[in-house]
């Protein structure tokens, strides 16, 4: 499951001195930024005949990370939106990225605001420990991590350094690696989120243990 949220990388060409992803030709919609030293900045989105300018916008200068574009329906209105991906840290087990939402407005595109996946999983998952290991409690369902070694007990679990947005089925989705110590990756917290009252909720945890 978590290989399936993995999406396909995009080719990059250079347009006026802008670094662009390839063109969505149905959609009309072409994301294009300027190479800033080890940054992408001066983001400029396409749709149809108008231009919107995000300055404030960064990504990694990678070539094997380069911005995600899409053009789909992700809030089942029967519409596509405009899905923009931006990679903010990559590296030395590190993973972080970003997500714009766009919808189609009588007055042009508006950004949706997407609730931050570090959030919803403090509000809703809970982790005590206990003599066997650490112990997740999400959504009524328990999860225990055990400890490797005796007297490992009080090692804190966190979630600080994979934080991966993704499409899976037309759903806006959140990876987020849970974290025993540096590189010891322990489970997969995946929040799946739904467009309610103007902005995007996660509504759902899963956890898959790795």
């Amino acid at each position: 499951m978590f290989l399936s949220l993995l999406l396909s990388m995009m080719t990059a060409f250079s347009f006026n001195g802008h670094a662009c992803t390839k063109k969505l030709d149905e959609a009309n919609v072409q994301l294009c930024g300027k190479e800033d030293g080890d940054w992408v900045r001066h983001f400029m989105l396409h749709v149809g005949k108008e231009t919107y300018a995000f300055p404030e916008w960064e990504h990694v200068n990678d070539p094997k990370a380069i911005p995600q574009l899409y053009s789909i329906d992700v809030t089942d209105d029967g519409k596509e939106d405009v899905v923009v991906f931006l990679v903010k840290a990559r590296g030395n087990g590190t993973y972080k990225n970003e997500v714009h939402v766009f919808t189609h407005s009588q007055s042009g595109m508006e950004e949706v605001i997407v609730e931050d996946p570090r959030t919803i999983v403090l509000k809703s998952v809970k982790m005590k420990e206990t003599d066997e290991g650490t112990e997740l409690v999400i959504d009524h369902v328990h999860a225990l991590i055990p400890y490797n070694r005796q007297g490992e007990r009080g090692i804190k679990v966190t979630f600080d350094r994979f934080v991966k947005y993704a499409i899976d089925k037309q759903k806006l989705k959140a990876v987020l690696l849970l974290e025993r110590k540096k590189g010891e990756y322990i489970g997969s917290l995946i929040v799946t989120y739904e467009y309610k009252d103007g902005l995007f909720q996660g509504t759902h945890i899963d956890f898959i243990r790795h």
